[in-house]
């Protein structure tokens, strides 16, 4: 759903204001195991090596997806736009925004919800969710400088995109195995539970909100007349001309030493300073 305003400003310009609003239901949610069973009297799950508690003791794990999971977005989202004329142009967008998830109580056995309340992390939860990104703005433009140069530029930034995190191991016994930071599902939200020996409990379902990321593009472009109706241009451009350092990746283990720490994005988004030169030829 959205609602929204637009004004037009002169002959060339304009502003948009829109609220839009988008909820999901019956969401995927993967790799639960339903061949877990649980205690009332704790909340929590019993363990998976006592194959008699097991709904089907003659199975190990029996993962399934469940199609009951949930989430809510809300964003206010503005523009600005200068078409061209007196030689420049420009544009300007911000996004204020939250994004919600939820995931319900695991299943025991087929087609059997949990009717009691557990602990985290093995219960229904609803929060903030991994890649909610509160604010993000661009703005670019263009200048037609004369003598055939032009100047066009693009400024982003996005505050800190939230990630899933993990302990890492199996500290409640539920068969979850991998070191990787969770889903979505009871048999691998258990390796979010700590160990006793450091305290128990267990971390954030989505534990790490990164860095801000700011990045300025920038292109001087030169024209050249050919013959007739052939020309060249001469391009300049050099991305994220400041050299911030932007990260798109964080180590998300909570055992792990490094964890909170970013690590290695390739994507071109986050990566340093770079120049580049082109032609290009038109006829």
């Amino acid at each position: 759903a959205s609602v929204g305003v637009q004004r037009q400003i002169g002959d060339t310009m304009g502003v948009t204001v829109d609220y839009s609003y988008n909820g999901a239901h019956k969401d995927r949610v993967q790799n639960y195991n339903i061949n877990l069973s649980f205690n009332p009297a704790t909340g929590l799950n019993y363990p998976f090596t006592d194959i008699s508690r097991r709904p089907y003791p003659e199975w190990a794990q029996v993962p399934m997806d469940i199609f009951e999971g949930w989430s809510n977005y809300h964003g206010l989202e503005a523009s600005f736009t200068k078409r061209l004329s007196n030689r420049w142009q420009a544009s300007a967008t911000y996004g204020l925004s939250a994004f919600y998830d939820g995931v319900p109580n695991p299943w025991s056995g087929v087609m059997n919800p949990v009717p009691f309340t557990l602990q985290a992390p093995l219960g229904e939860e609803y929060g903030l969710a991994a890649t909610d990104q509160r604010h993000r703005a661009v703005f670019n433009g263009i200048w037609q400088m004369g003598y055939g140069f032009q100047l066009s530029g693009l400024y982003f930034f996005g505050s800190g995109q939230r990630f899933a995190t993990a302990y890492g191991g199996d500290a409640l016994v539920t068969g979850g195995t991998g070191g990787a930071a969770p889903g979505l599902g009871a048999s691998v939200s258990g390796l979010r539970a700590r160990p006793a020996n450091v305290g128990g409990g267990a971390t954030p379902r989505v534990g790490i909100e990164g860095q801000a990321i700011h990045r300025v593009d920038v292109r001087l472009q030169k024209r050249f007349a050919l013959l007739g109706r052939a020309n060249m241009d001469g391009l300049l451009e050099v991305f994220n001309v400041f050299n911030h350092a932007n990260f798109g990746s964080y180590t998300r283990l909570e055992s792990n030493q490094q964890y909170g720490q970013p690590s290695f994005n390739p994507n071109v988004a986050y990566q340093p300073r770079m120049v580049q030169l082109g032609f290009r030829f038109a006829f």
